[in-house]
């Protein structure tokens, strides 16, 4: 049964196999562009530029909360980081000790929304107005591969070299460098 089918579907030039279009014969094109092998996937180039974004946030507050100035230190977003328009602004990010992000009842981002904007109002106005006009922020682009490794390259000045290398992994480093350099010749 089975091959009487494909003997007809093959004579009608109806049978589909990989790469084929209905017509018989017609290669579909499926050629598509290929990532280097040293380019990490777009998962893990978005959660390397979360990390550098932490760190450089971190670094920004010079480590310390801004609210009781204990360390260590997480980042905090303004803006929550599902709008990408506003994931990566360091204007977007504030340093918080563990308890003032996540437990305290008074200022806490996450458990007191009211109390932290008015302390954001009082001690931080710039950063204030700047959420005030950035709370649904517009994102027209696309995160593709050059999106995450033009974003990850602008945060190279915050490091050291070799930190930067340890943070994003040598071969991926090595790219970045040699992306750059062949973008800079043209």
């Amino acid at each position: 049964e089975l091959r009487r089918r494909a003997a007809n579907a093959d004579r009608n030039g109806t049978r589909r196999g990989r790469g084929t279009s209905k017509r018989r014969g017609e290669l579909m094109a499926k050629k598509k562009a290929r990532t280097p092998s040293n380019v990490p996937s777009k998962k893990r180039m978005r959660d390397i530029a979360d990390r550098l974004w932490s760190r450089a946030v971190r670094d920004d507050w010079a480590w310390r909360c801004a609210v009781c100035g204990n360390q260590p230190c997480e980042a905090h977003h303004l803006v929550p980081r599902q709008h990408q328009g506003t994931r990566y602004d360091l204007t977007n990010g504030v340093a918080l000790c563990a308890h003032c992000h996540q437990f305290s009842k008074d200022l806490s981002p996450h458990q007191n929304a009211a109390g932290w904007m008015k302390w954001l109002k009082e001690n931080q106005p710039e950063r204030h107005d700047w959420l005030s006009l950035n709370l649904r922020p517009e994102f027209t682009g696309t995160t593709n591969t050059i999106y995450y490794c033009d974003l990850i390259c602008g945060f190279r000045e915050y490091f050291e070299a070799d930190e930067f290398e340890r943070l994003v992994g040598i071969r991926f480093n090595r790219y970045l460098l040699e992306e750059r350099n062949n973008d800079d010749s043209v």
